[in-house]
């Protein structure tokens, strides 16, 4: 009984995948020619200009911002339509404990030509997490171009530490 050339090709094919034993010499000859074309895949040719050889990217468009950013005005300035600036009128002030109790002092000046009530806030706050742990806020009537005293005595009692005092002022317009 003889075989066709396909099955005899078959049963050599057979024999050396599923037993016969396999030359290391062979597979990494074929390993290292794989490499090789793989490598050479998609390289850019060098130009014979002396330059490196680059490779051109096509430009991605970038993607706009679906609301235009609008620029904040400066909310410290005064406002057109009579409007006073109240941050800088708090000209002097003091905020510190005496041992555990908590003491503000302070002075307005109105730089403006009609009187205003100014309200000054102090609070004090946590300095780990900015919590709010004590406040008062403090009215007082300056006539323009004058000063006047503003104080919390004893509006906390609790420990210096892990804690700061912060003062903001504003205007009560009539």
């Amino acid at each position: 009984m003889t075989r066709s050339a396909d099955e005899q090709a078959y049963a050599v094919t057979r024999a050396r995948v599923c037993g016969a034993p396999v030359r290391p010499a062979g597979l990494v000859a074929v390993a290292l020619a794989s490499a090789l074309a793989l490598g050479a895949c998609g390289q850019p040719t060098p130009s014979d200009d002396g330059v490196g050889p680059t490779v051109s990217v096509e430009v991605q468009p970038t993607i706009a911002p679906e609301t235009p950013t609008v620029d904040a005005p400066d909310t410290t300035a005064p406002v057109a339509g009579g409007l006073f600036d109240a941050s800088t009128s708090l000209v002097a002030s003091s905020c510190q404990p005496t041992g555990d109790v908590w003491n503000f002092a302070g002075t307005v000046q109105n730089s403006d030509t009609v009187p205003h009530t100014f309200t000054v806030a102090v609070f004090v706050v946590r300095t780990s997490d900015a919590s709010d742990v004590a406040g008062k806020e403090i009215d007082v009537t300056v006539g323009p171009g004058e000063k006047g005293d503003v104080a919390a005595k004893a509006f906390w009692r609790g420990p210096a530490t892990g804690v700061e005092c912060l003062t903001g002022v504003t205007v009560k317009e009539e």
